[in-house]
């Protein structure tokens, strides 16, 4: 539970659920002197009232003119909310006032019925209109709480619906962010290709045969929401053989991995040791040794800093993978780079 600061009248979120806080001590001042008059009309009626508690009319008018208070707020809320479709305060305040002349109409109504029922006395308009007001502001309580309950409710829905706009919209930018790394992947491997060609063509045909099985399990996964560990080991053990043939030894993967349970999205571990490789140099005199291990659910790739002078990285990688695991599985990627060590925690699915 944490709160912001109250100068900015923000949302804040209370066991979970956002709220408003400028509009609940509005309508927590509301509430107060609403009450505060009740308080004052009993106190009136404790001095100059004519309520009898033993009478059997009183108990039951009182039943009554309860549930009545109750449907005055429905209605109430219901003709507000097809006249004004915001969600202001404002709109609380109308559909109280509009739910205390309702309950005076209908009470009024039911007042005279009842009274000439079961009372012997004749009508007083005038008094029983004065009797009813002084009913209606005994029920405050009623259309405050009432009317506070169906707005705030309105606006926990109104909230839910905008995240899930929200969430929505960033699945689908999660999802343009995935097809903008099928042909980074390609242009990054006819890249190494290329280098082949120029300086050890013996070893393009070798090349394009691990570049079909890495590009074939690419393609088979990409589209998968997740993919088990030991697949994802092997998958980056077969990509290193391609970097292998383009860097000689210069680049270095050391797992310690002995657990292989459960999953990660798909080509994720991989994404890591590229952005690696393509960030860092390093020579067959002087390697990069690029370490994987687990530690509980995460496992923490990690490598020395020895950045290359300019690189073009567009940080693709890095936020789809963020993103994926925040949108499906509410988990986080934790970058973290030091003077010397760039490290990268990527969360473990323990099932599917």
């Amino acid at each position: 539970m944490y709160f912001v600061n109250l100068k900015n009248y923000k949302k804040v979120k209370v066991f979970n659920q956002k709220i408003n806080l400028k509009q609940v001590l509005i309508v927590i001042a509301l509430l107060l002197i609403s009450n505060s008059v009740k308080i004052f009309i009993f106190y009136l009626i404790r001095l100059k009232g004519d309520i009898d508690f033993y009478s059997y009319y009183h108990h039951i008018t009182i039943l009554i003119f309860s549930i009545v208070a109750l449907l005055s707020v429905l209605v109430s809320w219901r003709l507000i909310k097809k006249i004004d479709t915001t969600n202001t305060i404002l709109k609380f305040v109308k559909v109280y006032i509009l739910s205390f002349f309702i309950f005076i109409s209908i009470g009024l109504i039911i007042d005279f019925i009842l009274w000439t029922t079961l009372s012997s006395q004749t009508y007083d308009f005038m008094a029983r209109f004065l009797n009813m007001l002084s009913v209606a502001f005994a029920f405050v309580d009623i259309f405050a709480l009432t009317s506070a309950f169906l707005y705030f409710r309105q606006s926990q829905k109104i909230t839910l619906a905008l995240e899930e706009t929200e969430k929505e919209k960033a699945i689908i930018q999660s999802q343009m962010l995935q097809k903008n790394l099928e042909p980074h992947f390609l242009f990054n491997n006819l890249s190494i290709l290329s280098g082949l060609a120029k300086k050890k063509p013996e070893q393009m045909d070798d090349f394009i045969d691990d570049f079909s099985d890495v590009y074939r399990y690419y393609l088979n996964h990409g589209k998968k929401q997740l993919a088990e560990l030991k697949d994802e080991l092997s998958f980056l053990k077969n990509y290193m053989n391609l970097m292998e043939k383009r860097f000689g030894n210069a680049y270095q993967l050391k797992s310690n991995i002995e657990n292989t349970n459960g999953f990660v999205i798909p080509c994720s571990l991989q994404l890591c040791v590229e952005n690696a490789i393509k960030h860092n140099k390093a020579s067959v005199q002087n390697p990069l040794f690029i370490s994987l291990s687990r530690e509980n659910d995460r496992i923490i790739i990690k490598n020395k800093l020895n950045k290359v002078d300019f690189t073009l990285g567009t940080g693709t990688g890095n936020e789809y993978l963020k993103r994926q695991y925040q949108l499906t599985y509410n988990k986080d990627v934790i970058f973290t780079e030091t003077d010397t060590e760039f490290i990268v925690e990527i969360p473990l699915i323990s099932q599917i």
